[in-house]
């Protein structure tokens, strides 16, 4: 899969998305699990430069109606070149209602972040939701929930992902592995995962 992509023509600046495709019996993660080798090719195809991977899932035998809308936002941890990169992608798409969203601790992180924000000229709107205790949990599910509220409409995330190559691995996805686990089953939600390679 690594060679296909490989040979597919593009430039410095241009992104190809992989879709994948997963169907989980149930919407369990000993179910998820079972799938280890598609993991791996998702794991895999994020170390590769200009590479995003889309992860689209279905669980049991039921078949979604196509959405009639589709909203995106990007997932931003600070006002960096990895948020930049996702910025970029999230723009390519072409979907008119695209925002940043950035979940913060408090009303001072918010109003940081959004200063970082402006004077680094992130050209898309940034809102700010409050997760207290350091838990961006059940405020992101809560979000993304109010966004697809109804079966008409399908969320695009978008979430940069931060590539280490070895044992530093561990310590930068800790954060992008807790936002694939629960989006992972989560109803007319496309996560994609936009790596920013860092080079050591």
């Amino acid at each position: 899969m690594r060679e296909y992509v490989w040979r597919l023509p593009r430039g410095e600046a241009n992104f190809v998305t992989v879709i994948v495709a997963e169907q989980f019996a149930q919407a369990t993660l000993l179910d998820a699990l079972r799938h280890r080798e598609t993991f791996q090719v998702k794991r895999r195809l994020l170390a590769e430069v200009g590479i995003a991977v889309a992860d689209v899932t279905n669980v049991g035998t039921t078949l979604t109606t196509l959405p009639k809308r589709i909203t995106c936002r990007v997932i931003a941890s600070g006002a960096h070149a990895a948020s930049m990169r996702a910025v970029n992608y999230a723009k390519t798409l072409g979907i008119t209602d695209t925002k940043a969203v950035f979940f913060a601790h408090d009303e001072t992180q918010a109003g940081e972040m959004r200063t970082d924000w402006q004077r680094h000229d992130f050209d898309l709107p940034l809102e700010a939701v409050e997760a207290p205790y350091r838990d961006v949990g059940s405020p992101l599910l809560r979000y993304i929930r109010d966004l697809c509220i109804d079966e008409e409409t399908l969320v695009s995330v978008v979430m940069p992902e931060v590539i280490v190559a070895g044992w530093r691995e561990l310590l930068h996805n800790q954060r992008a592995l807790y936002i694939k686990r629960l989006l992972l089953f989560e109803p007319r939600v496309v996560l994609t995962s936009v790596p920013y390679q860092i080079i050591t």
